[in-house]
């Protein structure tokens, strides 16, 4: 028995690590931490992490999924999504179960998470400087892709899991100038990198979280500030010796959002957004209610809208017109991408977490604001601050039912109810 639990433990600890290596790896870890976690809550009767209300919610939720999946026009394609989206859940309570369990366990998940942060950054400066990476993936020149090789996720990777990594420093209050060093090198160069790698969402999101732990994290703020505007000077410097680089993050963001233009409109993001934007509207708006089931998009995307009358959209604008596609895997919006696949009801709950999220930060900030209270820990500022910028509605994201974005998606939820947990007793 103590072999298994050693086994769960590094299973979950090595999960950060696992999601360098693209899906599979990661989906695997997940399935056999949710094996463990049912093995183990059988055999010991602990059955109170089944009774908690978020999980209850989800797996009803799932069950709609399904429910849409079945009632789709292609069901063996819907359900991929949905069939087993259950084990994200039983993958969120794991953690919980590890916390309750293991000793030191949020500090080996720090280890492992600073250690896949740090091959990311050697990796991904070594493919900017170089032009490769060491295993030999090209920088085109716009975009770092790093060990994730065709997938050009490095950014994504580092923004979603910088505020999990402050979480984990705020919890274990390290006093150790060595490791103090080793995190004001990492926060600094995962910053530049995010840039350098020409994710923009990607970069919003490291804006975002900063911004949440400048202002509502009491110990920790002062690094984060040093280390950000250390970083933004070093990005200054980039920017103007590095044509290919500005091109990049300003010159066409400038001319996507068609901010220059004297027309007086400004895009949503880029053209080719606005576009399966414009074509999920079309599609929603005859299935609104309960949507068209999940994966479901790329389906229906190709009969919502005449192509040519969507692009007659923008021809006053300075688009190339032959890049303007009205379909794709998904909307490249996340509640956009519900609205379409599961409609308003399978909508609803996301909807609902991300507005309580959102609350509880504003609550704290109004109680630091005008009461200097700080009613909850920079742990759990930190935990919300990665859960929010995932759930953030007005930027463009990938497939909302991919599956590496899924743990990462819930990685930082079993650290949340644990310490809910923790706090009422």
């Amino acid at each position: 028995m103590q072999i298994l639990k050693i086994l769960h433990f590094y299973i979950l600890v090595s999960v950060p690590l696992t999601l360098i290596t693209g899906p599979f790896l990661p989906d695997l870890s997940i399935v056999l931490s949710a094996i463990f976690f049912l093995f183990f809550t059988i055999y010991y009767k602990n059955f109170k992490y089944y009774k908690n209300i978020f999980f209850i919610l989800f797996i009803f939720w799932c069950l709609y999924l399904i429910i849409r999946s079945l009632l789709s026009d292609n069901i063996l394609l819907s359900l991929e999504s949905s069939l087993f989206h259950f084990r994200f859940g039983l993958f969120f309570l794991s953690i919980w179960y590890a916390l309750d369990n293991y000793q030191n366990f949020i500090k080996y998940s720090f280890i492992f998470l600073l250690i896949g942060f740090l091959i990311i950054i050697f990796d991904g400066y070594y493919q900017y400087f170089n032009g490769y990476n060491i295993l030999g993936y090209k920088y085109d020149g716009f975009r770092l892709s790093g060990l994730f090789g065709n997938e050009k996720i490095l950014g994504s990777y580092l923004s979603r899991l910088t505020p999990l990594l402050f979480a984990f420093l705020a919890y274990l209050n390290f006093n150790n100038k060595f490791t103090f060093f080793i995190i004001i090198f990492t926060l600094t160069s995962v910053d530049i990198l995010v840039f350098l790698s020409g994710e923009r969402s990607a970069f919003f999101y490291i804006l975002m979280s900063t911004l949440i732990i400048i202002f509502l994290v009491k110990r920790w703020k002062y690094v984060r500030i040093f280390t950000f505007f250390l970083a933004l000077f070093a990005i200054s410097i980039i920017t103007y010796n590095s044509e290919h680089v500005k091109s990049r993050m300003i010159d066409q963001t400038v001319k996507q959002f068609n901010i220059q233009n004297s027309d007086n409109k400004i895009n949503t993001f880029s053209p080719q957004h606005e576009a399966l934007y414009l074509t999920s509207y079309f599609i929603f708006k005859d299935n609104i209610i309960f949507g068209i089931g999940p994966k479901m998009f790329r389906e229906k995307c190709a009969t919502a809208i005449d192509l040519e009358n969507l692009r007659s959209y923008y021809i006053d604008q300075e688009v190339d017109l032959r890049t303007i596609q009205k379909c794709s895997t998904h909307t490249h919006n996340t509640y956009i991408q519900l609205l379409v696949e599961t409609g308003i009801t399978g909508s609803i709950p996301v909807i609902l977490l991300s507005l309580l999220i959102i609350y509880k930060l504003v609550k704290h900030f109004y109680f630091v604001i005008f009461k200097r209270i700080y009613i909850y820990s920079d742990y759990r500022i930190c935990l919300y601050a990665a859960v929010v910028i995932s759930l953030w509605p007005f930027i463009p994201t990938g497939n909302f039912f991919n599956n590496w974005l899924n743990v990462i998606y819930f990685l930082p939820v079993g650290f949340i109810l644990y310490d809910n947990h923790r706090s009422l007793k």
